[in-house]
């Protein structure tokens, strides 16, 4: 039988983590669903091509 779920969060960045936090705080059966293989959203480093670090969207803001 699947697991069923009280909230889906799409995207584990900022916002989608403490929504998560907040619900499962709560006593809800949470998923957090991220199409990248790290969390974090706009707070991580890219690495683009070998050697070339930079933050995602520091200089955007």
């Amino acid at each position: 039988m699947p697991k069923r779920y009280d909230a889906i969060i799409i995207g584990a960045g900022h916002n989608g983590l403490v929504n998560a936090a907040y619900l499962a705080r709560a006593g809800k059966q949470v998923l957090v669903l991220e199409r990248r293989p790290l969390v974090g959203g706009a707070t991580v480093t890219e690495e683009s091509f070998p050697g070339f670090k930079y933050s995602v969207f520091s200089y955007v803001i």
